[in-house]
């Protein structure tokens, strides 16, 4: 797929519309819902929304019923704070899911979203039948210097204000292999939504919700319970991911019981936007088969 037909998949999905709102847990909460079949529901990262599934939700749809949403203090859902624990974030999913009348879902989280989704299933096996954990976040305590130094009290407000539209932009761009891989159409409409009314307070209440000096706090942390994992898994990771190594992937999937891994090269931290029909190829791959346990670089 090249950057012209990402860009036209893009078009054709933001012209169906996203205005669709669910209220839950008293949040009004954005989502998109498209196709027939299993429910997939797609979880977003840190500081994105649901656009950033753009190509991937289309495809997916034609085989499956496809949920992406704003997490609470993302996109267009209400901006909040003191609501960004691991509890409340895991709570806040499965109530989503109640909402919408989803009984078990397959669950498919980038970033924040993957510990998110890898909480979900932990902590409710029952409502997650697969899970696809992409650049995962919560594998590790490890968390790049710039994410520590916003959760200290006073300085956090400071750099959160220094992040203007040319810092964001520099900041997205190193999330790929290829810097100049989003055009500037994509990349506009990434920052505009990154710096609407109280987005930037949302992101520094969860980032102190949820990190210390030290990294993100244990309790966060889900290495020690990736045990638990009922569901078969598959980690997605970019060989060249700067914020999440690929090593956090390679550890994880020697511990989670029923465990594929699938490497992409020459990719960063967003392998379903830099890769995406690739991405979107083992995803459907691994919801549409029993196996299991195979590693792909």
């Amino acid at each position: 797929m090249d950057i012209d037909e990402i860009v036209s998949e893009m078009e054709e999905l933001r012209g169906r519309g996203y205005g669709e709102y669910v209220t839950v847990k008293g949040i009004k909460t954005r989502y998109f819902v498209i196709g027939s079949g299993s429910p997939v529901l797609l979880v977003h990262g840190f500081g994105a929304f649901l656009e950033t599934w753009g190509f991937n939700i289309l495809p997916l749809s034609k085989r499956y019923q496809v949920y992406a949403m704003d997490l609470p203090g993302h996109g267009l859902s209400d901006k909040s704070k003191g609501c960004y624990t691991p509890a409340f974030v895991t709570e806040f999913t499965s109530d989503f899911i109640n909402v919408l009348g989803i009984k078990r879902t397959s669950m498919i989280g980038h970033s924040l979203g993957g510990l998110i989704c890898l909480n979900t299933a932990v902590n409710l096996p029952e409502r997650v039948n697969r899970l696809i954990l992409v650049d995962s976040a919560g594998l590790s305590q490890k968390l790049p210097l710039r994410y520590r130094l916003c959760s200290v009290p006073g300085l956090g407000n400071i750099l959160m204000k220094s992040v203007t539209k040319p810092v964001l932009e520099r900041g997205i761009r190193r999330l790929f292999y290829n810097p100049n891989f989003l055009p500037d159409e994509i990349l506009d409409v990434v920052v505009a939504i990154s710096q609407g009314s109280g987005a930037k307070e949302a992101l520094l209440s969860m980032l102190q919700d949820n990190v210390g000096l030290t990294g993100m706090h244990p309790e966060v942390v889900m290495a020690d319970k990736l045990h638990l994992v009922k569901s078969p898994t598959l980690l997605i990771h970019g060989m060249q991911d700067k914020l999440i190594p690929l090593e956090h992937a390679r550890k994880a999937y020697h511990l989670i019981p029923n465990a594929s891994l699938k490497i992409f090269n020459e990719c960063g931290h967003c392998p379903n936007i830099e890769k995406a029909a690739e991405f979107n190829e083992a995803v459907m791959a691994f919801l549409e088969t029993n196996e299991s346990g195979s590693l792909s670089v």
